[in-house]
């Protein structure tokens, strides 16, 4: 009996240990990953600050491509892992939040003429009831638009939608806005998302120097600068918005204007801008795009291994005395 008891406590404590053994180690796994994640963000915070610092150390009297925050950062090696970072102006989109005056009671014709001539060119026929719509959302009362829908025009929507009355929080909220469905805000093999175009940021004005900026691609926001006539035909085709991409490569525009005086576009032409985008140009950038990403375990910046990742996401407004103003921050 006394033999059968201790075979039976044994057991017992072999379960136990290991258990206990197995538990411990499950802890520590636990408290690796928590301490590689809290470093993570870490990285990621720094990497914010040395965006912060390139852009504090622009001249902002103009921005171009050539500026070293415009410029491909590499990656950033650290004795605990990397740091990727990228910076973007957000007048090289059109700024969303801007297309109503500060009191939600006055439109932003220029720039509501620039984004619904956009629409066009991204093939959508309903481009003046798109941003109707997008008005609608964003306006504080509840009349609704001619072409427009405010939240009666929600009912079946699924999950349930409330018309907020106010500016967009962020780029992903255009999905909730009626007729802003996923081809158009993420595009297909022939046409961009309009995410990649637009931003709720923004001062309103489009940077020449920086919109369109990859060379190749349509330039679709240029091109919708002078708005098209009545046949459809835009005042800016690919070749003149191309050779306005061209032009500012070596010597960045220091004033809208020069798009004439440098003889890329004829008086019609320059005309036309005027008219569809009056006040809205400009050829310097005073908002930001930050994306930091610092990264912690046995791997490289290629993905390979077992990695820890934070990433943090913010806007930054640079104000006329210089100071960096945040707008909008998110960490994943």
């Amino acid at each position: 009996m006394a033999l059968l008891l201790t075979l039976v406590v044994v057991g017992l404590l072999a379960a136990l240990v290991i258990q206990f053994n197995y538990q411990g180690q499950v802890e520590l796994e636990l408290a690796r990953s928590y301490a590689e994640s809290v470093q993570a963000a870490y990285l990621a915070e720094a990497g914010v600050e040395v965006a912060k610092a390139l852009i504090r150390t622009d001249d902002p009297k103009v921005d171009s491509l050539e500026d070293q925050w415009a410029m491909a950062i590499p990656v950033i090696p650290v004795e605990e892992g990397f740091v990727t970072l990228t910076i973007e102006d957000a007048n090289r989109r059109l700024g969303l939040n801007r297309l109503l005056n500060a009191t939600g009671t006055r439109v932003n014709e220029p720039l509501a003429g620039v984004l619904e001539e956009l629409l066009r060119q991204l093939g959508r026929d309903d481009a003046p009831a798109l941003v109707d719509a997008l008005l609608d959302w964003m306006d504080p009362d509840d009349e609704v638009r001619p072409q427009g829908a405010e939240q009666n025009d929600y009912g079946g929507a699924t999950p349930p939608v409330v018309v907020p009355n106010r500016p967009l929080l962020s780029p992903g909220e255009l999905g909730m806005v009626k007729g802003f469905d996923h081809d158009l805000l993420y595009g297909s093999d022939e046409l961009p998302g309009l995410l990649t175009l637009v931003s709720p940021w923004g001062d309103g004005r489009v940077n020449l120097n920086t919109a369109d900026p990859e060379p190749g691609k349509q330039p679709w926001i240029l091109m919708s600068l002078g708005g098209a006539d009545k046949e459809g035909k835009v005042a800016l085709d690919p070749e003149r918005a191309n050779q306005i991409r061209d032009s500012r490569l070596d010597d960045p525009f220091t004033s809208p204007i020069q798009v004439k005086t440098r003889g890329i576009l004829e008086q019609a032409e320059y005309n036309a801008i005027q008219t569809q985008a009056a006040g809205i140009l400009t050829t310097q950038s005073t908002t930001f795009i930050i994306q930091a990403t610092g990264a912690v375990g046995n791997a490289d910046a290629t993905g390979g291994g077992n990695l820890t990742q934070r990433t943090i996401t913010t806007v930054v407004h640079r104000t006329k005395s210089g100071r960096l103003q945040t707008l909008y921050w998110r960490e994943e």
